[in-house]
Formats: structure tokens, sequence, C-alpha cells
């Protein structure tokens, strides 16, 4: 074998590497956030962000659009920051990961589907919380920043909130909340489709397709089929 062939074999071997170093960073990065989404530690999950990014944004279901350091801040800090410790409780999985990283290797796409519990306390803080059952999936946007991964676009799907004693089927309460209060000036949701009687289920977001350098955020909000044009 020449030595031009064994250096282009080393080569792609390092590039795969480095690939499957960066799979696991992700999943450690959102393991970090995963784990930190609760209200004591709500705010710490900011460390996560490209705060420097000007396009730095988080969806949340319903919620609008966060774009930009200081709507982020509102959001860990003054909105979910505020939440009254005791009693409530947010116990997020993450499961099924997609995770694909771009040719260049300074960003990355990927899909998690997401079951998870809550004990919700009532806004005047007396009686019993309510347990609740929560399923989505997140579409994650990632960008590498001074050998660090960072979350530059975060979209959180809510599929099912209901009660736990009452089930999806007989409680939609949850379905459409709408913008917290004392929100910041949000974009408008992207895409929004609860689980109701009526709705019709998208494979959305689907599994992101390889890709060579960032391309932006539109992916997350397209079918499976028109992603990988099936």
């Amino acid at each position: 074998m020449s030595s031009s062939n064994i250096e282009t074999r080393l080569a792609t071997l390092e590039r795969e590497l480095q690939r499957l170093k960066d799979v696991h960073e992700i999943e450690m990065l959102m393991g970090r956030h995963t784990v930190n989404h609760l209200m004591k530690n709500m705010a710490r999950t900011l460390h996560f962000f490209a705060l420097d990014e000007p396009t730095v944004s988080i969806e949340v279901g319903d919620r609008g659009v966060y774009v930009g350091r200081k709507a982020l801040e509102t959001l860990f800090q003054d909105q979910f920051g505020a939440a009254e410790l005791k009693g409530n409780m947010l116990f997020p999985f993450l499961t099924t990961p997609m995770i694909e990283i771009a040719g260049d290797g300074q960003s990355a796409k990927g899909t998690w589907r997401s079951p998870g519990v809550q004990s919700v306390m009532p806004k005047d803080g007396k009686g019993e919380p309510d347990p609740i059952w929560l399923f989505g999936a997140y579409a994650v946007d990632f960008i590498k920043k001074s050998g660090e991964w960072k979350i530059l676009h975060f979209h959180w799907y809510r599929l099912i909130k209901a009660s736990h004693y009452q089930g999806w089927i007989k409680d939609q309460s949850w379905s459409f909340a709408g913008p917290l209060e004392n929100s910041p000036d949000l974009l408008p949701t992207t895409y929004h489709n609860p689980y109701t009687t009526e709705f019709t289920q998208d494979s959305i977001p689907g599994c992101p397709k390889p890709f060579e350098t960032y391309d932006g955020p539109e992916w997350q909000n397209k079918e499976q089929a028109e992603v990988w044009g099936m």
C-alpha cells in the first residue's frame, strides 16, 4: 500500500473518530441540559446555549419563539425559574437520539423523543399538585464554539400534556396554553400540533439528514418524507 493511500485512510479514520466524539459530546450536552431542567436549577441551563449568537432561540410548545440572550434569560430566570420550588417536579427523559454532524464539523442537528412526568402546584400555592403526563420531542441545532458544542436553536414539540388521572383523551386543557405572562416580544410559534381528538399526526420533527454546512432550522418543521425525499 502506498504512503498516499495510508495517509488518506488515516485522514478518513480521524474524521470518523472526531464525528463519533462529537456525537458523544452532544449526547452529554443534552443530558446535562435535561438533568438541570428543574425549578431549582433552571437558570443554569442558559450555560448550554450559544448566548453570543444573535439568532439563538428556544421554542416551547405554543409559548412563542424566544430569540436572543435577553429573551432566553427572561424565560429561564424570570418565568420558568421563578416558579415555586416546593411541590413542583419536572422529570423529562431523552430517548431515540438521532444526531447528524455537519460535514464541516462545525454544526449539528439532533432529534429526541421525550416522555416525561410533572407535578404542577396550583398558581396560588394552595392544595395538592397536579400529576401530569408530558410527552413530546426535541429538535435542536448545535454550533461548535471554540471547540465546545452549544445549543443554537432549541424546539420542544409538546404532543401530550394531560392529567395523570384523566389521561390525554379526557383532559385536553393543556393542549393550547399560549404565551406565558409577562413575556418579552416573541416571534410567533412556528409549529404546534398537540394531540386532540381531532388532530392528524405528523412525522415532525423527523430524523435529520446528512448535510455539509449549516443551513438553518427549517428542517425541524418538515415531515420526515420531505426531509428524506421519500
